[in-house]
């Protein structure tokens, strides 16, 4: 891949609300970046662009990101990015809980697709697109400023993180939906419907696209093609027709052709979010 990756972690006291920073670097490049693939995590990003833009497509969209600050809601399966000629991006990788505390927009109306953080959050926007975007030394601790004035958690971002823990997967029990739900004092169908507008996606939903990242992390470190029924075993899967159905409604081909070079994967893996 021409373009460089690189990860970089918060500060401890942001870490709450951001899972990491992550960059594509392309400001050198006079030719596009050949299309790499991100995945479904159950975050959303708060993205920079410099440069000339970038290309994202979720969904079977093509969506062009010119220079500027956005969010990109929840993806429902692999997206392709590339980066334009001398362009790069940098992006903050918030938990889910955190964009309901900077907007009231329903994270519905976000899945699958990317809206200029001035739509979301003027004043936010305001505090972070005179800064140069290119530089992530300034577009850092410019985010970590402006988010100062929003890095408290209401009742929503209590109920999202309660679910989130609830929904953390084990290595061969997922959690019942229905359980949760009596848990929680709402009926499954109020459950689902407040998840939905919170996050963009059922609870149902996050639970797959969970389950079948950390079977990603691990089968991106290993090679399993042999032995998918196994490792399908391994992370919850009750079958491994139940298993391919599951990776091919996200991945969109069959496992046996999985290929980790062509994904943009985390240096370190994506889970720890689920601790808290």
């Amino acid at each position: 891949m021409n373009v460089f990756y690189n990860e970089i972690s918060p500060k401890d006291c942001y870490k709450p609300y951001i899972q990491k920073f992550w960059i594509l670097d392309n400001i050198q490049n006079p030719l596009y970046t050949p299309a790499r693939y991100a995945l479904p995590n159950g975050c959303c990003t708060i993205v920079f662009i410099s440069g000339n833009g970038a290309l994202f497509n979720p969904a079977g969209k093509t969506i062009e990101l010119p220079a500027g600050a956005y969010l990109s809601g929840q993806i429902t399966e692999r997206a392709g990015i590339s980066l334009k000629p001398f362009s790069k991006a940098i992006m903050a990788q918030v938990k889910p809980w955190f964009p309901p505390v900077i907007t009231s927009i329903s994270m519905n109306e976000l899945v699958n697709s990317v809206v200029g953080l001035e739509h979301i959050n003027h004043i936010l926007y305001q505090q972070l697109i005179d800064i140069d975007l290119t530089n992530e030394g300034d577009v850092i601790p410019a985010l970590y400023k402006a988010l100062d004035a929003y890095l408290h958690t209401g009742g929503d971002s209590h109920f999202i993180q309660w679910v989130y823990n609830k929904l953390r997967v084990s290595t061969s029990t997922p959690a019942n939906i229905a359980n949760i739900a009596i848990a929680s004092g709402y009926s499954q169908r109020r459950l689902e419907q407040k998840f939905k507008t919170l996050i963009g996606l059922t609870a149902k939903e996050v639970q797959r696209i969970l389950q079948l990242r950390l079977l990603i992390d691990d089968l991106s470190k290993h090679s399993y093609n042999s032995h998918l029924g196994a490792l399908a075993h391994q992370y919850g899967y009750y079958d491994q027709s139940h298993f391919i159905k599951s990776y091919q409604r996200i991945i969109l081909e069959a496992p046996s052709r999985f290929n980790a070079g062509d994904y943009i994967l985390p240096l370190t893996g994506h889970f720890d979010f689920l601790q808290l």
